[in-house]
């Protein structure tokens, strides 16, 4: 299953060219010392990849596999064309040795979705998703004359049809309900930004439930086979996201860092304060190991009501805030906190002394996408689809 994985779940970043974009955890269960069977769970998906990615990353590798793996005539049934058009993956596209080698694992992921069992019409239906979202990242927005409301610019709208034609909706019902879910904020003052932002919305939601699928279907693949009475042992493996420390870091970079932080704290309890309590109790010689205390961090991160998360959670609840009544709030909340620094300059933004050293956050969309909602008009949309897998 990992060509699959990998495909769907790794980009390139400034770091690695195959850097995995989501953790997961896999539970091995054993009798008799035979694995019979496997459950993997997927945490923090980095969703927002699919609609920006920053200088020298690109999108998720399934996106570049598709161009390059696709015939002519598959292109052309899922409305793709040349892949320096699409906004999503930034207009960028690898020489002609790389495109070979995309082609090489666009076949690698042909051949495991076959070997999973995904179904012939399921596999067609996933590309038809991801094919339209990549169409629907080119619809852009203008004012409607005279009426302070905004329509999909007339440039775009052959995008906006070729999104309708991907997930096999050509009928200009869709056309005209798409519109609809994208605009039913008309009137509104930043009418146009809040478009764009329900046009992304979906595109992350779409992809982030195919990849969901995805994983549902591996696991009824590795699902043991016993007797469900007979008990298994079990060993976990959590594979995450490493501290991560980037030019910008954004609200997705602080959640990689919190796992590590709870990971470090884990780590530390286990292996030196359980492990030195049970040498002193056994009497053993022992030389006395320090370690840095994350408890302090992980309080400020997660306490309740007043850590970083539950301010977060408490201005995401509030329709007129703002990254930067958020940031206001962080600011006189962790006045004096060792751990916390104020940002400085033009740039929304603070800082956070993690065990493995000091970040600087981006603030610009930490509402946003803490809240992560769909509108529901455009959930209707999904639910009306005739593709069954939308």
């Amino acid at each position: 299953v990992n060509p699959l994985l990998e495909a769907f779940g790794n980009a390139q970043t400034v770091m690695n060219d195959n850097s995995s974009r989501f953790g997961k955890y896999i539970q091995l269960r054993f009798q008799k010392n035979t694995v019979q069977g496997a459950k993997l769970s997927e945490y923090l998906l980095e969703k927002s990849r699919v609609v920006q990615q920053d200088t020298g990353e690109r999108n998720f590798h399934i996106f570049y596999y598709m161009f390059a793996g696709l015939s002519s005539e598959e292109k052309e049934m899922y409305g793709l064309l040349d892949p320096s058009l699409y906004r999503y993956i930034s207009g960028r596209f690898g020489t002609q040795d790389v495109a070979q080698r995309w082609k090489h694992k666009y076949q690698e992921v042909c051949n495991a979705l076959d070997m999973v069992g995904f179904q012939e019409q399921e596999q067609v239906d996933m590309q038809a998703i991801l094919a339209g979202v990549l169409s629907l990242g080119n619809v852009t927005f203008e004012p409607e004359e005279n009426s302070g409301s905004v329509k999909v610019s007339e440039a775009s709208r052959g995008w906006l049809k070729a999104a309708a034609v991907s997930h096999r909706r050509a009928d200009r019902n869709l056309v005209a309900r798409v519109l609809c879910s994208l605009l039913s904020l008309e009137g509104s003052a930043s009418c146009s930004s809040l478009c764009a932002d329900a046009r992304d919305s979906i595109a992350k939601v779409a992809y982030g439930r195919v990849f969901g699928w995805i994983v549902c279907k591996i696991n009824e693949l590795l699902a043991e086979n016993v007797d469900p009475a007979v008990e298994l042992k079990e060993i976990g493996i959590l594979d995450i996201f490493g501290f991560e420390n980037f030019p910008v870091n954004r609200f997705e970079q602080l959640c990689i860092n919190l796992a590590n932080e709870q990971l470090q704290h884990f780590f530390n309890h286990h292996i030196f304060q359980m492990e030195q309590a049970a040498y002193k109790e056994e009497e053993l010689p022992w030389e006395t190991i320090t370690f840095n205390n994350t408890e302090p961090i992980l309080n400020m991160l997660l306490a309740k009501p007043v850590g970083l998360l539950s301010l977060l959670d408490e201005q995401s609840a509030f329709p007129q805030a703002t990254d930067k009544t958020f940031v206001d709030k962080l600011n006189s909340s962790f006045k004096g906190n060792l751990h916390f620094q104020p940002g400085r300059g033009r740039v929304l933004c603070f800082s956070i002394i993690h065990y493995a050293g000091k970040v600087q956050y981006t603030a610009g969309g930490f509402l946003e996408k803490n809240r992560d909602t769909l509108p529901a008009n455009v959930r209707g949309l999904f639910i009306n689809s005739i593709t069954p897998l939308l």
